[in-house]
């Protein structure tokens, strides 16, 4: 190698080591201008629209799965034996309180009755004349005693022979609908046996089960309404708290006694009961607000005092016409409305502050 090569080389080597050392060696202005080169391309904070976590009152609905219920339902039984004779309504029919449903055969039950009205005046007439008699020391105390109580006894067989034949004419208790009839003209009724079945229509229930953890803030008395199956809405009044619990649910059955003065209203159909429970504080947001965190839990996140993000676990109260009702987000929060799909916990974010 000669000489001119050899110089070239030992130059091309010493521009190497000057270029190498200030990727080694960086000098400080190097490391200033590296800072400020990456000061200039750092990431701006993401942007997310939040508002202030404020709560008001708020009552929320028990909900019960009920059906409703006629408020009496009575099988008419008869109080003597006899041929049925007359059946004047039939079943389906709206009667009156009053109105003869089934008409057992009289049979001797008119004479018997006025021959005990005949045997009464005549006892009475000789309970008058022994008065006499015993006011002028004619009647002995003894004779006179058996005069009235030969009257008394011939006016408490009036009675029964009146109270037979009464008996004869099954009549509607109260106002309603003859819902079955279980008997047919010419049938033998026996004392005791079902002629027909009764049910009042006005008012009606509904009838629900109410568990042990709601019983405390159901009252008689108050105000609650019931959506039938179809849609409609009807309104009463809580007429009725069960004092024991079912032994085998350990719920209470609770009514809700409503008008029905149209009488469409059937008894079995099923409802749902809503109640107003006790009065709490929640907030009211969008429905789009919640999210779901890793562990599957529903809440929403929320930037706090140095504007990291948080995720709060919150309880569904109910709906609103705009949403719905939560609790569970202390006040010193800023929930996130939108923008929370691109954060994380612990991430620091630029909330802006959303405006009604």
């Amino acid at each position: 190698m000669n000489k001119s090569y050899r110089t070239a080389l030992f130059i091309l080597v010493g521009i190497v080591l000057v270029l190498a050392s200030g990727v080694f060696f960086p000098s400080d202005d190097n490391e200033a201008e590296a800072l400020i080169a990456g000061a200039n391309h750092q990431q701006p904070l993401m942007s997310v629209s939040v508002i202030h976590a404020t709560s008001e009152p708020y009552v929320k609905d028990i909900v019960l799965r009920g059906y409703t219920a006629s408020k009496r339902t009575v099988s008419l039984k008869s109080q003597v034996q006899g041929r049925i004779s007359e059946l004047p309504v039939e079943k389906g029919t709206r009667v009156f309180a009053g109105d003869v449903i089934c008409r057992i055969d009289v049979e001797d039950r008119q004479a018997n009755y006025t021959e005990s009205i005949a045997l009464e005046t005549q006892r009475a007439l000789e309970y008058e004349a022994s008065k006499k008699l015993f006011a002028q020391g004619h009647r002995s105390e003894t004779n006179h005693s058996a005069a009235k109580a030969a009257l008394d006894a011939a006016v408490a067989r009036s009675i029964r022979m009146k109270i037979d034949l009464d008996n004869t004419e099954i009549k509607a208790p109260f106002d309603g609908v003859v819902n079955d009839r279980l008997v047919e003209v010419g049938d033998y009724m026996k004392v005791a046996e079902v002629c027909a079945v009764i049910m009042e229509e006005d008012p009606f229930l509904i009838v629900a089960d109410i568990s042990e953890n709601l019983i405390s803030q159901a009252k008689i008395g108050t105000k609650a309404h019931a959506v039938l199956q179809g849609g409609r809405r009807v309104e009463g009044t809580i007429s009725y708290i069960s004092s024991i619990a079912d032994t085998n649910t350990r719920t209470f059955r609770i009514e809700l006694e409503l008008p029905n003065p149209n009488h469409d209203i059937r008894d079995g159909i099923t409802a749902e009961l809503f109640l107003k429970g006790d009065e709490t504080q929640a907030q009211k947001i969008s429905a789009a607000t919640l999210v779901l965190n890793d562990d599957g839990l529903v809440g929403v996140r929320v930037v706090d005092a140095d504007d990291q993000v948080k995720f709060i676990e919150t309880e569904i109260l109910g709906n609103h016409e705009n949403g719905i009702w939560i609790t569970g987000i202390p006040a010193s929060y800023r929930i996130i409305t939108k923008g929370h799909e691109f954060v994380a916990s612990g991430e620091i974010v630029q909330p802006v502050l959303e405006l009604n």
